[in-house]
């Protein structure tokens, strides 16, 4: 047999070949007498003696793969659980040094200084029609006569200077930027959703000779990719936002009721948030509970607008309270549905005094929705630690973020949780608080099932806003011996949790002058 292939073709076939034998077989059960006609053919001599020689066979192989096959089977199967785990990680994110800003281009001699030095002739084209550019060369002046076509992406070359240029990208672009090891420009390489990735691609640069050189000598296994290639040039990311655009991002939530209005008294509506957000009820199963418990008539709809009108008053508080924060916090990204699409939550929070930082949901999960996830939590400090440790999972985007607050002078250390198996020394020290996020992951999407989905992007973050004041404020941690994460005594004199909500209604009209 050539492959395992081939030896269970014909195991199947044999296989197949002895259900049919059988089953005309067991159906002469069901004849009382068998004709003589049929009895003749399955008594012939050559009918017996394949018969009795197939089953000689079959016994053959049978005590052959008990004894010997499945001994090494056992040994593979245990070598091959012993292999290495190949699962591909998250995508390469190496930050490179900072590259040479400059605003003006780079001096070069002019036409006709070069002309003087050396004796250059006009480009002489196969395709003069195929070549439609009408200008001179932005770096030295050389008329069209002197320029050709370098490659099919459109880039062009003066053959004077020697320098390329685009016109496919606007001038800004096509300098400014250089490479801070040859000074040298750098070429746009890609263009994503939140940062444009310039390379340099010049063949003598040292940071690319330094790489190969380590290659060869078997010294470059930190280049390597997960792709299985290696990274040689020198790569840097440009966001399309700043930190200014991270601080005008301003979320707010309209209130469709006045509460000062409403036909309940405050202990009707703080039985509505204990039902609703403390054990997770959707609103049906809470008007429910009114009317056959309470014996109140209080529609679903009613229900969901004083959740949504609290929200927009606790929100203020809920973002610029003074918590007292430690220097480490651990985050995590889920998706939730909203009309049956995947939206993801960014939470970070404090893992030893269990109190939520950024909470916000999003409908993409990418570098910006990244940066200001840790934007909000940095909003909380008076001044930021310079020891802040963020613990998070593999995904690129905290990289990517990381590199987007140290361009803006914000410098935090960054430690990565991969996988669910530690196979490294980051994993094995920092996974018990990216376990605790994990943790608040279930938490809340526990909650989140109770209310059976959202209807819209502003009415999923409206109930995240009420979780986060719940489980900031309200919320007893067994962890923290049974205390709230925030422990200023403000509700002192509230022993009930419907009366706990009202009087967190009551203190946050207070941030909202603030």
């Amino acid at each position: 047999m050539d492959s395992i292939t081939s030896i269970l073709n014909n195991l199947n076939s044999f296989s197949k070949s002895n259900f049919k034998f059988s089953q005309y077989i067991e159906s002469l059960l069901l004849l009382k007498h068998i004709p003589s006609s049929l009895s003749d053919l399955l008594n012939t001599d050559d009918f017996i003696y394949h018969l009795q020689e197939a089953s000689s066979h079959i016994q053959w192989l049978t005590s052959y793969f008990d004894d010997h096959i499945i001994q090494s089977l056992k040994k593979e199967v245990s070598r091959l659980k012993k292999t290495k785990d190949t699962t591909i990680p998250y995508a390469d994110f190496t930050i490179d040094s900072p590259p040479l800003f400059q605003r003006e281009i780079v001096q070069q001699l002019s036409f006709g200084d070069i002309l003087k030095e050396q004796a250059i002739t006009p480009v002489k084209r196969r395709n003069p029609e195929g070549f439609t550019f009408q200008g001179v060369c932005p770096f030295c002046g050389a008329p069209t006569s002197y320029i050709y076509n370098n490659n099919k992406q459109g880039q062009l070359l003066c053959k004077c200077c020697k320098n390329t240029f685009s016109t496919k990208v606007s001038l800004p672009e096509q300098t400014g930027i250089y490479c801070p090891h040859c000074k040298c420009k750098l070429d746009k390489q890609h263009d994503r959703n939140n940062y444009i990735v310039y390379c340099c691609v010049n063949r003598k640069c040292s940071y690319y000779l330094n790489n190969n050189e380590l290659h060869s000598k078997g010294m470059g296994e930190h280049l390597k990719t997960s792709s299985g290639e290696y990274r040689y040039r020198y790569h840097y990311r440009e966001f399309k936002f700043n930190l200014e655009n991270l601080k005008q991002t301003v979320k707010t939530i309209d209130a469709p009721v006045d509460l000062s209005r409403i036909h309940y008294d405050s202990n009707v509506l703080g039985l509505v948030l204990t039902y609703h957000v403390n054990f997770g009820l959707s609103s049906r199963k809470t008007a429910l509970i009114f009317k056959q418990v309470h014996g109140i008539s209080i529609s679903h709809q009613t229900i969901m607008n004083y959740a949504t009108s609290v929200s927009a008053i606790i929100k203020p508080m809920v973002d610029k309270y003074p918590y007292q924060l430690g220097s480490i916090l651990s985050g995590d990204e889920t998706y939730i549905k909203v009309r049956g699409k995947n939206h993801y939550v960014f939470f970070w929070s404090d893992p030893i005094k269990k109190i939520i930082t950024s909470n916000t949901i999003y409908p993409v999960r990418d570098t910006k929705c990244a940066c200001q996830s840790i934007y909000d939590c940095l909003a909380h400090y008076k001044e930021i630690p310079k020891d802040l440790l963020l613990i998070a999972d593999g995904n690129p985007i905290y990289n990517a973020a990381q590199l987007f607050f140290g361009i803006h002078g914000i410098s935090f250390d960054l430690q990565q949780v991969i996988g669910v198996k530690n196979k490294d020394e980051t994993s094995k020290k920092y996974r018990p608080y990216k376990q605790i996020e994990e943790r608040l992951n279930r938490t809340y999407k526990q909650n989140y099932h109770g209310t059976n989905g959202y209807d819209k992007l502003e009415c999923a973050n409206s109930y995240m806003t009420l979780f986060v004041a719940f489980h900031n404020f309200l919320r007893p941690h067994s962890s923290l011996g049974y205390k709230t994460p925030v422990q200023d005594d403000l509700f002192q004199d509230a022993k009930l949790m419907q009366d706990k909500w009202i009087k967190l209604i009551e203190l946050s009209t207070q941030y909202h002058q603030a």
